[in-house]
């Protein structure tokens, strides 16, 4: 009986121990640097949203301030947060995309898909239709949904998979390449769609249309920068080349556009276009060499990724709605809203992810 029980206390022990190595083992192997990006650049778009109402673009919003110093000039911010945080976001998601699906399968894949992406945002859609107004936020998780709804349909019908060990290395003029189709497209659907403009497909799917070639495109560049390890991009040269170019052309676009040379003209749509590969490329590489550390206040904000993005707009209309006839500092009003919104989209995501059914979700 004694033998037993020491075999039963050592088994036991074996497993506990093997766990805790694999749990080390894949904490060492997992570099942050993406982790941490996507944290950042949900940040960025907390910002934006909340001084995209304050500029002087005249572009369609949920709140307009009422006090007449409160205007600020963020134009330019405002143009080039569009050059990389959603495209950052695509080619991040397009970039796990191969790897889950050869995981989990068809189905298991798709609905992990509806839960994380579909259902949250459909949530946060009719909230804000019934309490608040028509807030649209959410289209890049529908976008998403759609987009690896279409790779899996491909993957699934054609049961094409990219043969292991094949090696396909970016140059740059294959980049250089990608770019120039991501112009060519852009700038078609531009001579049809405005920018800032949202369409409805099938009743329920919003999106920007002069928008949507790059976020395909840079949606495709993950994927097979998944499968051919592009993000690594070791060759220095290139790095430099790279690095230059972007460097020189955001200096173009800061220099030539203008109150004469909108968001929606050509020139800016070339630059743009350009810049959402290049720049989305150089950005996250940086990240995955140098900052790839973490802690548990950073891995907490990360894990309520999700729920920031999903609640800051809310949470935003009510704070600014009610702090509109606040006649203090305007920065400080402004980097206080961006605060509060930050932290209580946090807190709220952080409760409801104690419960495991919600979990699911955000």
């Amino acid at each position: 009986m004694t033998d037993v029980r020491i075999l039963n206390y050592s088994f036991r022990h074996v497993k506990i121990r093997t766990k805790e190595m694999v749990t080390e083992n894949n904490a060492l192997q997992r570099n942050y640097g993406l982790d941490n990006l996507k944290l950042t650049i949900c940040l960025i778009v907390v910002m934006a949203h909340t001084m995209l109402p304050y500029t002087d673009m005249s572009l369609p919003w949920f709140f307009f301030p009422e006090l007449p110093n409160e205007v600020l000039s963020t134009n330019l911010l405002i143009k080039t947060n569009h050059q990389f945080s959603m495209p950052i976001f695509f080619m991040i998601a397009g970039y796990f995309v191969p790897s889950s699906y050869d995981k989990q399968g068809f189905g298991t894949f798709l609905w992990k898909k509806t839960k994380r992406l579909l259902i949250p945002a459909f949530v946060i859609l009719t909230y804000c239709f019934v309490f608040i107004r028509p807030i649209y936020h959410v289209w890049f998780l529908q976008m998403l949904f759609l987009f690896c709804l279409t790779y899996a349909l491909f993957r699934k019908l054609t049961q094409w998979r990219t043969p292991e060990g094949s090696k396909v290395p970016l140059t740059f003029p294959l980049l250089l390449g990608i770019s120039f189709i991501v112009c060519v497209l852009t700038l078609i659907l531009r001579t049809r769609y405005d920018v800032t403009h949202f369409s409805v497909l099938f009743g329920i799917f919003y999106f920007e249309p002069a928008r949507l070639t790059q976020y395909i495109m840079v949606f495709i560049f993950g994927i097979f920068a998944r499968r051919f390890d592009w993000f690594k991009f070791t060759s220095l040269r290139q790095l430099i080349m790279l690095g230059a170019f972007v460097f020189v052309v955001t200096t173009i676009l800061i220099v030539r556009i203008n109150e004469f040379n909108y968001i929606g003209s050509r020139l800016y749509t070339i630059l743009e276009s350009i810049l959402c590969i290049c720049t989305s490329l150089l950005i996250i590489w940086i990240y995955n060499h140098f900052i790839t550390k973490t802690n548990p206040l950073i891995a907490s904000l990360t894990e309520n990724s999700l729920g920031i993005y999903l609640f800051h707009m809310p949470i935003l209309y009510y704070v600014q709605t009610y702090t509109k006839t606040w006649e203090i500092y305007f920065p400080l009003k402004l980097a206080l809203i961006i605060l509060f919104a930050i932290c209580t989209s946090y807190l709220l995501s952080f409760l409801l992810r104690k419960s495991k059914f919600i979990r699911q979700f955000i």
